[in-house]
């Protein structure tokens, strides 16, 4: 039997649909079955409105709310559909009425599982600035790498609005490569975290010289697992 999902969806869109895909196709491969998804579409204006100023307890409220929309609508678990949005992870986490499954901790276990132990982290400006993932790799002995303020900048504006909005441009591509790259090189990252559900879109398998880390595949495949376990869910 496996649990109704719900999705905390539109941030971005197109990872929304990378998410509902991914989860069917995993499902149908694995268990054999088409699994139940609930959708609950945020507007992505109001969510970026919220991180830009600042205001932690409106863009928790967001996601609770969503979350609590998701239950009414039958979901038995639920996930966020983006990596910026766990900012706030620990302002929410309480509340949520049923379970949720955080990005951040399926990353993090996932990169300890495979042994690295030096990471590039790429991301929203958000995403970078926040620290959202150095507490967890750190805790778990792997180093984060993370780009100079001004790479922060020109790397979040590549992503937003274009990539976000699932528009690639190849120049922009190629800029997010050379940008990584030129990390790997100077700090020997042994692997390169998408920490952005939309940056898979701009880069491939064969994209740099060390794996990619794609969040996006990993949130999937943890919500797959919680969806047709039976165990209880943990922070």
């Amino acid at each position: 039997m496996v649990k109704k999902i719900g999705l905390v969806g539109g941030i971005g869109p197109a990872s929304t649909v990378e998410y509902y895909r991914g989860i069917i196709e995993k499902c149908r491969k694995e268990l054999g079955v088409y699994p139940k998804i609930v959708i609950d579409s945020v507007d992505m204006e109001q969510a970026s409105e919220y991180l830009a100023a600042g205001d932690g307890d409106s863009s928790a409220r967001l996601m609770v709310e969503s979350v609590s929309r998701l239950k009414a609508a039958g979901a038995e678990i639920a996930a966020i559909t983006a990596n910026t949005e766990h900012i706030y992870w620990d302002k929410m986490k309480e509340s949520f009425e049923i379970p949720v499954v955080s990005i951040v901790d399926a990353s993090a276990e996932e990169i300890l599982r495979l042994g690295y132990k030096k990471v590039l982290v790429l991301g929203t400006v958000y995403t970078m600035k926040s620290g959202l993932y150095e507490g967890s790799l750190i805790s778990r002995g792997i180093t984060p790498v993370l780009p100079t303020d001004e790479d922060k900048e020109i790397i979040g504006g590549l992503i937003y609005p274009n990539l976000e909005n699932g528009i690639v441009i190849p120049e922009d591509r190629d800029r997010l490569h050379a940008i990584a790259e030129r990390y790997i090189s100077e700090t020997g990252a042994e692997a390169v975290l998408l920490g952005c559900t939309e940056l898979p879109l701009a880069f491939d398998e064969w994209a740099v010289s060390v794996p990619l880390l794609d969040t996006t595949k990993i949130h999937i495949n943890a919500i797959v697992k919680m969806a047709k376990e039976d165990g209880l869910w943990t922070d």
